[in-house]
């Protein structure tokens, strides 16, 4: 159930809760957009009129067809998963979002969409990184009808001013529908971002997280840069050049890819570093690199030629500098931004004059190589350089991402020292990151908290709480709270906290969590949960996974799980894609139990490579049962290195298989001190084998106090071995008072006899019996009579009788071998009374015999679909009556389709006492033919009686081969009158 989630936000408060305003999450407030500001977002345009190349769409190469731009649409796979949720956000308004690498169909996909779904609507696609509020209806104003917001590279829309939650809440109920893209490396670094924060748990994550908790509160559709089967053969339907030579030739890239020449203008870049007498261009190379490189620091759009200039001489003296000969700045600025394929250029044009941006495909190819060092602190620094006011705060946003708090501080210092509020609030922030003290902070914060900025008296409070001033910072806390921050809300229940106010403390608390703060949803859940009050807790672990926390993804996946509810995995996936490892060891577990190993694979994997020890084990088991038993066996080792027990029982097993028979000791010994009794059973198997009795005694004693039932049972049969049944006999009692573990004695008493050891399975056999067990007592008999016992075998089959049908059958059988037919029937009449059917089988026969053909009838008529036998008797029984004999020709045929050796022979058996010599034969002849040997003596007798000695020799000879000796001295008389008939 839930882990308490306030520890980390209780290290917030004591540290002083100081916030970076990237965003305006926290901070509700009445917005009246201008006018102006309206129509800096753009016009609306109808969807059915849209230009693709102007919203996004990749040009392609040109080819032999029609001259246009873009070849025909190919349907992908995901068409209509998209086009579906289309239609449910044009009902209900809300964002779909599909993401993907540069170039791989992401915008043509979404757009063609719409224009396929949604004809009638009118689309807007505001510039980057413009301010969306505008968008937001007022209270009262009619929501939207038939509008698409288009966002295409969404993370140009998540900083200040523009997409947050609540924003994109407050539009999607006005009934807007807001369609956007965004690379996945651009995801992937927001997620980092916010994972590199969640140590602190405090609100320096609010500019990661507000962006990631904008894309958490959609299922992103992920658009695949490598084309599907399925996709590849339609697009070899299509009749257009460039798409045909696009399926010849694409190799590992995607068709979208190969079209947008992204492949060739990387490798084009990459072998541009050369010199110049090798043809490389290693100056316009420098060009890229560096434009690339500003671009991961955060300068996603135009950059200055004066920029790029500066930067790139760093770049050119890293590939070699003046050695390679550069070829000069005006070239090299023609080459990088020279169109090639009719397609792109490694530097495109920016939309303001004298400016430049690299093709995203490059961006995102270095994104996703490893090997690529991250940007150098001198980049950054000259970044700055040029930077304006917004670009500083774009700068200061990245490098807080990155970690870079000293380049973040310097980037705010002349908007911090101008007064800019946002800047002042990222500044002090950031210098307290650095270590600054308190003291020299608070100067730059009061001014602000004491002019009203809410953030900034949520800072003072937490510089405040740093030197110890609680009473002062209690006040700005509740200044901030009051006007509506929800992280000072969440601090004042901590600080409440700490006094012993829990009434009051609880109300900010709850304060906190209506006003959005994902912290206080999660904490307030969970002082729910223990107080016992679920249903109440239960809404605010969805609200909280709404909003994107894991650990409340998972838990409201998992109460959902209990409950059988359908939408219970796609939460426990959410949170499991954002790290939480409990969630995907249950997906883990999911799969394996619907039977997709390769499903249940992957979620355990990652799982145990977040450190989940029940993931690592159950990894480990999936590998070893496929045959993968040394990989199987590292997982085990991780788990069991981590303190898991199975994983520690497992290991041990591995080892021992393996033939490492100490290591195996050792590692039972561990699992057992850990409170695994199957393995302090094993170890004391173990110490038995090489005679350590009393090392074994020990370890096999603690097995059975932990409530090992072998381990009892093993401990058992060391007492008997050593002749101590006056302690042995105890043990084996108290097992017998639990059903289970009474059928787990008799199956290890089984066991044993199997093993060779007869008498140790008969003395607990005995003491069960004796103790009233009937199963055991039948057993027991069993033993006794392959052991040739039959007196001993019939006097404990009488005792479980009463209560085993199968012993009533057998002492019926024993009694029939005496010629006690009569009594024998009586034992027969009572199993077959209580279900037993060979018993009404062997019923039905005495009857048959003893003249009493009717009630032999019905019992064989009940038995003749199930025993072939049954059905041959009742074909005899009717054979005898008058009058048509079909049915009794349709029994006996049905007895011999289906008759083995040993039932043939008996039917040979039935004629021979009706003196029928022709079946006779034939039976005997067919259960010999099928290996029964006493069958092929009567025959081979029954042949030389009759003066066919040449045929009745080999059945003689079989039957000696067989084992039955008695038919040696018919063989010798046969061979004998064989020999004399040859002699002259």
């Amino acid at each position: 159930m839930p882990r308490p989630g306030t520890e980390a936000a209780y290290v917030l408060a004591a540290h002083g809760g100081v916030a970076a305003h990237y965003v305006a999450g926290g901070i509700h407030h009445h917005y009246t957009p201008a006018a102006a500001e309206l129509t800096a977002l753009g016009n609306w345009q109808p969807v059915s009129q849209i230009e693709l190349l102007g919203l996004g769409v990749h040009r392609a190469r040109a080819g032999e067809s029609d001259g246009s731009a873009l070849p025909p649409y190919v349907l992908r796979d995901v068409d209509s998963q998209v086009r579906t949720e289309l239609r449910r956000a044009a009902e209900t308004g809300g964002l779909v979002l599909l993401t993907g690498d540069s170039t791989a169909g992401k915008s043509r996909t979404a757009l063609e969409a719409v224009r396929a779904v949604l004809p009638g609507h009118v689309l807007l696609a505001p510039p980057s990184g413009a301010d969306l509020r505008p968008l937001r209806r007022a209270p009262g104003e009619p929501g939207y009808d038939r509008h698409v917001l288009w966002l295409d590279d969404l993370e140009h829309y998540l900083g200040p001013g523009c997409l947050e939650p609540s924003l994109l809440t407050s539009l999607s109920r006005a009934g807007l529908v807001v369609l956007a893209t965004l690379r996945d490396e651009r995801y992937d670094t927001l997620r980092e971002a916010a994972d590199g924060f969640s140590g602190d748990g405090g609100p320096n994550r609010m500019a990661a997280e507000t962006g990631l908790r904008v894309l958490n509160m959609v299922e992103p559709i992920a658009v695949r840069r490598l084309w599907s089967d399925a996709e590849l053969a339609r697009v070899a339907q299509m009749n257009d050049s460039r798409l045909n030579e696009a399926h010849g030739r694409h190799g590992t890239h995607g068709i979208a890819e190969y079209l947008a020449a992204g492949p060739e203008l990387l490798g084009e870049w990459r072998r541009a570093e050369r010199a110049t007498a090798k043809g490389g261009h290693p100056r316009g190379a420098a060009l890229v690199a560096a434009a690339v490189d500003l671009a991961h620091i955060g300068l996603i759009g135009d950059l200055p030629e004066a920029l790029l200039r500066e930067a790139h001489e760093a770049y050119l003296r890293a590939l070699g500098g003046s050695v390679l000969r550069p070829e000069s700045y005006a070239e090299a600025l023609e080459w990088a931004s020279q169109v090639r394929y009719g397609v792109a250029s490694l530097l495109m044009e920016g939309e303001q004059e004298g400016t430049k941006r690299p093709f995203d495909y490059l961006v995102d190819s270095v994104a996703r190589d490893p090997e690529v060092p991250d940007p150098p602190d001198s980049m950054w620094l000259t970044a700055l350089k040029y930077a304006d006011d917004r670009t500083r705060q774009v700068i200061a946003w990245t490098a807080t991402f990155s970690g870079r708090w000293a380049i973040a501080e310097q980037a705010l210092k002349p908007l911090a020292e101008a007064g800019v509020e946002e800047a002042v609030i990222n500044y002090t922030f950031a210098q307290l990151l650095q270590r600054a003290d308190p003291a020299e902070v608070e100067p730059l914060l009061r001014p602000l908290a004491e002019a009203g900025s809410p953030l900034a008296q949520l800072n003072l409070a937490g510089v405040l709480k740093m030197q110890n001033a609680d009473d002062e910072a209690e006040r700005w806390w509740l200044a901030a709270a009051e006007a509506g921050v929800s992280i000072a809300s969440y601090s004042l229940f901590m600080h409440l906290r700490t006094k012993g106010d829990d009434e009051q403390a609880e109300r900010w608390l709850r304060r906190a969590a209506e006003d959005g703060y994902v912290e206080a949803m999660t904490t307030l859940a969970t002082l729910l949960h223990k107080r016992g009050d679920e249903a109440e807790a239960e809404p605010w672990w969805r609200e909280a996974a709404i909003a994107g926390d894991p650990q409340a993804m998972y838990v409201h996946g998992h109460l959902l799980r209990l409950r059988g509810n359908d939408e219970a995995e796609m939460w426990l996936r959410r949170a499991a894609e954002q790290g939480h490892d409990t969630a995907a060891e249950i997906l883990g577990r999911a799969a394996d139990g619907r039977g997709d190993l390769a499903d249940a694979e992957r979620w355990w994997r990652m799982a145990a490579e977040a450190g989940n020890l029940e993931a690592a084990n159950q990894l480990g088991v999936l590998l070893s049962t496929r045959g993968e038993r040394a990989e199987g066996a590292t997982w085990y080792a991780k788990g069991a290195e981590g303190g898991h027990e199975v994983a520690m029982f497992n290991l041990a097993e591995w080892l021992f298989d393996e033939g490492d028979v100490e290591a195996a000791k050792d590692w039972h010994r561990r699992a057992g001190e850990a409170g695994n009794s199957e393995s302090l059973n094993n170890l004391g198997n173990l110490l038995r084998q090489e005679g350590d009795l009393a090392a074994a005694e020990v370890a096999l004693r603690r097995a059975a106090d932990s409530g090992d039932v072998l381990g009892c049972l093993n401990l058992i049969d060391l007492l008997i071995s050593e002749e101590r049944p006056e302690e042995a006999q105890p043990l084996l009692l108290g097992l017998l008072s639990d059903p289970d573990s009474a059928e787990a004695a008799l199956t290890f008493a089984e066991r044993l006899r199997s093993a060779g050891r007869p008498q140790t399975a008969r003395t607990i056999l005995h003491w069960a019996a004796e103790a009233g067990r009937p199963d055991a007592a039948h057993n027991l008999g069993l033993h006794y009579y392959a052991a040739g016992l039959a007196e001993d075998a019939e006097r404990w089959w009488r005792v479980a009788a009463p209560r085993i049908p199968a012993s009533s059958y057998n002492v019926g059988s024993l009694l029939s071998k005496r010629d006690e037919d009569e009594e024998a029937a009586s034992w027969w009449r009572r199993a077959a009374e209580a279900g037993h059917r060979r018993a009404s089988l062997k019923l039905a026969a005495w009857l048959i015999d003893s003249g009493a053909p009717d009630e032999a009838e019905e019992r064989l008529r009940q038995l003749a679909d199930e025993f072939s036998e049954a059905a041959f008797l009742l074909g005899l029984l009717l054979f005898d009556k008058p009058g048509d004999h079909t049915e009794a020709e349709y029994w006996l045929q049905r007895g011999e389709e289906h008759a083995d050796a040993d039932e043939a022979f008996q039917y040979a058996s039935y004629f021979a006492q009706r003196e029928d010599e022709e079946n006779t034969e034939r039976w005997c002849r067919t259960a010999a033919e099928a290996g029964h040997p006493r069958a092929a003596l009567n025959l081979g007798v029954l042949l030389a009686r009759r003066g066919q000695l040449a045929q009745a020799e080999p059945w003689l000879v079989e039957a000696v081969h067989r084992g039955l000796e008695e038919a040696a001295e018919p063989l010798t008389q046969v061979r004998e009158f064989l020999a004399a008939q040859q002699s002259p």
